[in-house]
């Protein structure tokens, strides 16, 4: 049995702690003695080998990472391209280029014909479905057919404004009581203007009473003109002619100065709002916040109105009166008892009908940058499909939809950027585009480079000969002289289009194409590129695009037209810097706004121009040199530098398209007048100076100005 042999000797039960590790062995002893106790452990436990072991192991693994980054370090050079510059399939520029070509041949004028007849027969086929649906199936299954990277069809529902055939609408002008002239529109038994009965017209429902005004354009001057005379425009029913200001710019302004109504008519000497255009303005009046009542009236019962002003009529300015030179009369004159006034009582009515319009879209993604992508639009017009030249624009889009992934299949081609094959729905009218941007606002214009509009446009002209035409933004000018200077002309495939037509220079100041397209695109910043064809009007009353009918060279035109555009889509897709010269734009903005001024050197005393002189000078210069500064091997070493740079390119076309200050009268550059100038300050300046207030002169120069200062700071800060 184990005793105790001294309390002194025990730390635990000593009042001094004790430090020798020996204490706790002669807690007890044992009977056995010294002899019989067992022998120490070993010298290095378990714990301690196992961590000696684990910290060997880590100082290993962090040896061999830092010597594959030494060496990895030691074969890097710099001549090595940041990986964003390199594509993944690997083809330099002259691989590209063959493929672009490859591409281009591989379209087929024949084909795009063929296409166009087998959507006519899709759709005069007998069936229960309509025959748009029909279409849309059958483009989308094409689209499928290609093995495109993805194929969606995206459907909304639209309200669309038509007459009220049950209650039409009815105006009606009367002098002392009695009814002179009664209009119905709407109704079985109406005159209906421009469309077929019961069709979308440009109305705004209400109910509106007063005396009839005459207001030539309603423009500003012509306001003024009014205003100067003893006429009121409060409370009155203005009628206005269509044409040099937009539909909305006319109601805009009538109703700052507090009319009852709105008449509108399209005079024959004036060049034509064609149909689609009326129905575009009439869709797009119902978002807009006007309460005045409008209605359009045809160009006769316009007429009737007016020869109601003549008796006791205040005579209108000179450059009112018509090509006869018959004078025109703004109003009856108030103070005149002797002849009684012309009143005209409106009742507009409007019914909206719901309406299912189905866009196509095929896609096909960049390998390096997915979230750019380049826009070809058709607008798919079921009742004429494949019947007239322009509406082959959907047979065009399912032909370069072939030749691109074909070529993307055979070559293994991967683009750096994406591309997108739409066909919008809801006919002329751009509906279905104007859906698609509503519900993709900030995205479609944050991803879309440029759109390119395959709806073929022709122009009358007084050339002798067919001149082929690409309108769009001042940077791309020099990429589309070059591709110009590539593509067969039509009629002699042994001249490119530049050198057939080289004595047919064209005026890049005047704007062409689809001006709904441009104005609905240009609203979200986005470059538009319209293709078209320049043709001599052989004689009067023919069909404007019966050169292009001949036989021979009917679908080669076409094609020639399929090719500049698929030329124009690959260099934006594949182009390692976007092809959009900021030298050549800011230039172009200097040339333009310098004409202005040269407008606006009388009436330097009313408006301030210096600094917007000072500001295109100093814009010329920082373009030059931000053109010079990408253009360098300094920029191409910058890792993400060409991305940055290309984004900057995009967003100066953005900042000047519609300044959000001018969206009810125009663009700043797109709007160019024949010798160059800003059209929009042109006519500012022509009201100014008949009106003498040029503060709106003033205020469309501050706005140009900030536009500028803008994209100078844009520039700068890259």
């Amino acid at each position: 049995m184990a005793t105790p042999k001294s309390m002194k000797s025990f730390r635990s039960w000593s009042s001094v702690d004790s430090v020798d590790p020996n204490d706790v062995r002669r807690l007890c002893d044992t009977e056995a003695g010294p002899s019989a106790r067992k022998p120490a452990g070993r010298c290095v436990s378990t714990w301690t080998f196992s961590l000696v072991v684990l910290i060997i192991s880590v100082f290993l693994l962090v040896g061999l990472f830092v010597g594959y980054y030494i060496h990895d370090g030691q074969i890097y050079t710099d001549k090595t391209p940041c990986d964003y510059t390199l594509r993944t399939d690997g083809f330099d520029a002259d691989q590209l280029e063959m493929v672009h070509e490859n591409v281009m041949y591989l379209m087929s004028g024949r084909r795009i014909t063929d296409t166009a007849g087998k959507m006519t027969s899709v759709i005069t086929q007998k069936s229960g479905e309509s025959s748009d649906k029909r279409m849309v199936t059958y483009i989308h299954e094409t689209l499928k057919n290609l093995r495109l990277d993805k194929v969606e069809t995206a459907q909304y529902t639209v309200e669309v404004p038509s007459l009220d055939a049950d209650n039409p609408s009815e105006i009606t002008l009367s002098k002392s009581g009695d009814e002179v002239l009664v209009l119905k529109y709407g109704g079985k038994n109406s005159t209906e203007p421009l469309k077929k009965e019961g069709g979308s017209i440009v109305a705004i429902p209400g109910r509106a009473r007063g005396h009839l005004v005459y207001g030539f354009y309603g423009r500003r001057q012509d306001i003024y003109h009014i205003k100067k005379s003893i006429i009121s425009l409060k409370n009155c029913v203005l009628l206005l002619r269509l044409g040099e200001i937009s539909i909305r710019e006319k109601i805009r302004l009538a109703s700052l100065e507090s009319v009852s109504g709105i008449l509108l008519y399209q005079d024959p000497s004036d060049s034509a709002m064609s149909l689609h255009e009326l129905e575009s303005v009439a869709y797009e009046l119902k978002d807009e916040n006007f309460h005045v009542p409008v209605h359009l009236v045809t160009s006769s019962d316009s007429n009737r109105m007016l020869r109601e002003l003549r008796d006791g009529g205040v005579i209108a300015p000179d450059e009112w009166a018509s090509e006869t030179g018959e004078k025109s009369y703004l109003g009856i004159n108030p103070n005149n008892a002797t002849f009684p006034a012309a009143v005209v009582e409106m009742k507009v009515n409007v019914i909206y009908t719901q309406e299912t319009i189905s866009n196509v879209m095929g896609t096909i993604y960049g390998d390096m940058e997915s979230d750019r992508f380049v826009v070809i639009g058709a607008v798919r017009d079921e009742s004429v499909a494949g019947g007239s030249d322009l509406d082959l624009g959907t047979a065009h889009l399912l032909e370069m939809a072939q030749a691109f992934a074909n070529i993307k299949f055979a070559e293994k081609w991967g683009p750096r950027r994406g591309v997108r094959f739409c066909s919008w729905g809801g006919g002329k009218s751009m509906k279905g585009l104007s859906e698609y941007i509503k519900a993709n606002k900030y995205v479609f214009g944050e991803q879309t480079i440029a759109y390119i509009d395959l709806d073929l446009y022709i122009e009358r002209s007084s050339t002798e000969k067919t001149v082929f035409e690409v309108a769009s933004s001042p940077a791309l000018h020099k990429l589309i002289q070059q591709v110009l200077h590539q593509v067969p002309h039509p009629e002699d495939k042994q001249f490119t289009i530049a050198d057939w037509q080289y004595d047919q220079p064209v005026n890049p100041f005047v704007s062409h194409g689809n001006q709904m397209i441009c104005n609905t695109l240009h609203s979200q910043g986005t470059v538009v590129i319209s293709v078209g064809y320049s043709v001599k009007q052989i004689k009067d009353g023919e069909e404007t695009s019966a050169v292009l009918h001949d036989s021979e060279h009917h679908d080669q035109y076409h094609l020639a037209a399929s090719r500049v555009i698929s030329l124009l889509a690959l260099q934006l897709m594949d182009d390692q810097q976007l092809p959009l010269n900021l030298g050549n734009y800011t230039k172009f903005i200097h040339d333009v706004f310098a004409r202005s001024l040269v407008d606006l050197s009388n009436a330097q005393a009313n408006v301030d121009i210096e600094m917007l002189s000072n500001s295109i000078d100093n814009l010329s210069r920082i373009g030059k040199a931000f053109q010079d500064f990408v253009s360098s091997d300094v920029n191409k070493g910058i890792p993400l530098g060409i991305r940055r740079m290309n984004d900057i390119k995009m967003g100066v076309d953005k900042i000047l398209t519609s300044p959000p200050e001018l969206r009810f009268t125009s663009p700043l550059l797109y709007d160019t007048a024949p010798d160059g100038s800003s059209q929009l300050l042109k006519e500012a300046i022509k009201t100014a100076s008949i009106t003498k207030k040029w503060d709106q002169v003033q205020q469309i120069v501050n706005a140009i100005n900030r536009a500028l200062q803008e994209v100078m700071s844009y520039l700068q800060l890259s």
